[in-house]
């Protein structure tokens, strides 16, 4: 079977290719990763020329039209929007100007810490509310 992969490095680079095999998306994205990681002794030839850092947590790869980000352990499904969303952030970010995988670990980091703690982030409304002492 033709696998097209695009392995994403948000607003930095994008690699394409076609495989031909019979992996499931699972095998697929493990063999990305492991194709585009130094030291990992499955280097691919474009991973090498490209001289690019190795492939990380929150970065992407699209196996036949279907977002995968890396995670910390596995991948996450995400749609075409999420990475265009994600991918306009990094670029707006101020911590692009240092690198897009600056802006992409704050962006990555803000999010996670949203989703695991919203009680902890409030907006700047919020803490001027709390400061003056008002009550609702």
């Amino acid at each position: 079977m033709k696998n097209l992969i695009h392995v994403i490095y948000p607003d930095e680079a994008v690699y394409f290719y076609v495989v031909i095999n019979d992996l499931s998306v699972e095998d697929n994205l493990e063999r990305v990763f492991g194709e585009w990681n130094h030291g990992s002794n499955m280097e691919c030839k474009m991973f090498i020329e490209s001289q690019k850092r190795s492939f990380s947590v929150n970065d992407i790869v699209c196996i036949n039209g279907k977002y995968y980000q890396c995670q910390s352990f596995g991948w996450k499904q995400v749609s075409t929007e999420y990475v265009n969303q994600l991918e306009k952030e990094v670029a707006l970010h101020p911590r692009r100007f240092d690198g897009a995988w600056f802006a992409l670990s704050d962006i990555m980091w803000k999010r996670h810490n949203n989703e695991i703690y919203p009680e902890l982030v409030c907006s700047t409304a919020d803490r001027n509310h709390a400061r003056s002492g008002a009550t609702q």
